[in-house]
């Protein structure tokens, strides 16, 4: 109500001051006074100085003014006093807000606040130690201390590496994460875990746990960490035995056998085995067969204190003194590659010590020393066995046996010089009953032994092994013991075989050859050339073959077959890429090609092609094989229909 007052006050007081009937008192003039003041002209300084005088004040009657304005002007000198009320409403507002910021602050620093995570507890409740492989009885304990629930909640846990879940699946298990979903206030819930622990014994496995959750109200996610658990292995489930002799001379071959015994009452699966080599031990064989490789194995099963025995047979080399370590282990296999290992739950090894022959033994197969030989296809081996006494006394009664083996020792194959071959054992046998000087031999004296093996070029990846032991009596005496006194192997390879044909032809394939036949001197004829390779036993790889044209034959760059061609124009070089080739198959480029003979060919049969080089990889020996053919002419065969002197140039 006051406001509409003020604002008819208003219009009232406007009203009236433009009433044209309205008389105000007006205002009195001032005349100014008019005072002369004399200036000098000169410099004179003694001159009085003139003050002017103020003109009088006239008392003039007040002017009146209305009402309406007076009051308006005393509500304008009220509006400072209600303004600064509201200023200090404000600053008091505000003053109690930064009271209870500070207050509430305070109160979640110290976790007085009905959401706090300090008020939720996690546990991780496990044995201190347990027997690998085993079920774990554990679980953990969440408590909700809070005044009001938590929602969302998850639990993650963290497993150690080689953890599997206890089921028929058996998988690796790193982390499990299992959802809660709400947690009331005060409340405790404990959740069981079920798993397998493997490792070694007297391994530390270690648990931690993690609870993830959410609060009315809020959008952020929240978690509490429990304190980790190390669970000690106390036993494994399964015991390693290696059985090896300690000591052995370069050369000789020794047998490991490795037994792996259950130690649990529980049937155990998947099992892997693995063997680490040292550089003094090369793999021949094992009984059973190596899974993967040749150091690795899966046993499916063992029953409750059962065993599994894995037998092995390896070459030893090396210098004398020089001491080796195999090592084994047993795990559990990974779930994405059954040949890699999860966790080890056992391992053992042995030790054996490279030492001096007692005789030099040396094998020698067609004068290769080295004891890795490669034979060339079709050709015969030759085996020479050199045995020397490097003893400071005599050896009596030697006796030498030697072990041929592999796909190309057959019967009728070997060809024996002296000695006696039992084909019952595969065993050639060199003994005093056959070769009298073997009864003695003397310090520094030596014995060769000789035998042959005939080739097969139709085995595929043709090789032989040759294994020698040496037996001798250190006494004369004819009770006295036996013993070994120096080993020696050698392997010989077969390379493979390798073919090149080419032959020149006309009309021959994709291609339509011109030209006269025979050729004429100053013509052009066109000639098909076909080249065709063929692997022997062996798988090859990297094959090419590389020729050229005589400057009277132009490439027409026209060719099709197997692989890539390359041509030179300068060297006028053709290059053959074949590429990798099975055993037994062959591979086929047909080229076409312009004769243009010259007259001084005229009688002559010119050169299509100049002589041909097939250079190729064998897989099974590594090394490089090599065939070359001789240039080829442009008589034609006659088995394909074409006339004698078919190639002879005449004249124009």
């Amino acid at each position: 109500m006051s406001g509409i007052k003020d604002q008819e006050n208003i219009d009232e007081l406007r009203k009236r001051l433009y009433d044209r009937d309205f008389s105000g008192t007006a205002n009195t003039r001032h005349q100014l006074p008019k005072t002369e003041v004399d200036v000098s002209r000169g410099w004179a300084t003694s001159a009085p100085r003139v003050v002017p005088v103020a003109p009088p004040v006239v008392d003039e009657p007040p002017q009146t003014r209305p009402p309406e304005l007076d009051m308006k002007i005393e509500e304008e000198e009220t509006l400072p006093r209600k303004r600064s009320y509201r200023m200090i409403i404000l600053l008091v507002s505000i003053a109690c807000f930064i009271v209870v910021a500070i207050i509430s602050s305070l109160y979640l620093f110290f976790g007085n606040n009905q959401i706090s995570a300090r008020n939720i507890s996690i546990n991780i409740e496990a044995p201190f130690s347990i027997a690998a492989g085993e079920q774990v009885p554990m679980q953990i304990s969440v408590s909700n201390q809070n005044s009001v629930p938590i929602q969302a909640a998850t639990l993650i846990v963290n497993y150690p590496i080689g953890t599997k879940t206890n089921d028929a699946e058996t998988k690796d298990l790193y982390e499990q994460r299992i959802p809660i979903e709400s947690i009331a206030a005060g409340e405790a819930i404990n959740i069981p875990l079920n798993a397998l622990f493997f490792g070694e014994e007297n391994e530390e496995k270690e648990v931690r746990a993690t609870i993830e959750y959410r609060v009315n109200g809020s959008n952020g996610t929240f978690f509490k960490e429990a304190e980790s658990v190390k669970i000690k292995i106390n036993s494994s489930p399964l015991v390693i035995r290696v059985d090896a002799i300690e000591r052995a001379s370069s050369g000789q071959e020794i047998e490991v056998t490795l037994t792996v015994q259950s130690n649990t009452s529980a049937v155990q699966r998947n099992i892997l085995i693995t063997a680490n080599y040292p550089n003094s031990f090369s793999f021949l064989r094992s009984e059973p067969s190596p899974s993967y490789g040749q150091n690795t194995w899966i046993i499916s099963e063992i029953a409750p204190e059962g065993s599994q025995v894995i037998k092995l047979r390896g070459r030893i080399s090396g210098v004398a003194n020089e001491e080796s370590e195999l090592q084994f282990l047993a795990g559990t296999p990974r779930s994405d590659n059954q040949f890699v290992m999860s966790s080890i739950m056992t391992q053992a090894k042995t030790t054996y010590t490279i030492e001096h022959p007692f005789i030099d033994v040396l094998v020698s197969v067609n004068g290769d020393k080295d004891g890795a030989a490669v034979v060339e296809a079709g050709k015969e081996a030759g085996v020479v066995i050199s045995i020397t006494n490097t003893l400071d006394e005599t050896i009596y009664d030697m006796r030498v046996e030697v072990s041929p083996k592999g796909n190309l020792i057959r019967d009728n194959l070997l060809n024996i010089k002296g000695g006696f071959y039992d084909s019952t054992n595969k065993v050639i046998r060199y003994e005093v009953a056959g070769m009298e000087d073997l009864a003695e031999v003397r310090p520094g004296e030596s014995r060769e032994f000789l035998f042959f093996v005939k080739p097969d070029i139709n085995q595929q990846t043709a090789s032989f092994d040759i294994s020698t032991n040496v037996y001798a009596r250190r006494v004369r005496e004819a009770g006295a013991a036996e013993e070994i006194v120096g080993t020696a192997v050698a392997e010989a390879k077969y390379e493979s075989q390798l073919e090149l044909r080419a032959q020149a032809g006309r009309n021959d394939g994709p291609f339509v050859d011109t030209g006269p036949l025979p050729p004429i001197a100053n013509q052009d004829t066109t000639y098909t050339l076909t080249f065709e390779i063929e692997a022997g036993a062996n798988d090859l790889t990297a094959a090419v073959m590389t020729t050229s044209l005589p400057q009277h034959v132009a490439w027409l760059d026209n060719f099709e077959g197997e692989g890539t061609v390359e041509y030179n124009p300068v060297a006028k070089q053709i290059r053959w890429n074949v590429g990798a080739m099975s055993a037994k198959t062959s591979k086929q480029l047909k080229v076409q090609v312009s004769l243009l003979p010259s007259v001084t060919q005229v009688g002559t049969n010119p050169t299509l092609v100049g002589s041909q080089e097939v250079r190729a990889t064998d897989r099974f020996t590594e090394t490089t094989v090599r065939v070359v053919n001789a240039l080829l002419t442009n008589e034609l065969s006659r088995e394909a229909g074409y006339g004698r002197d078919n190639g002879r140039v005449e004249a124009d």
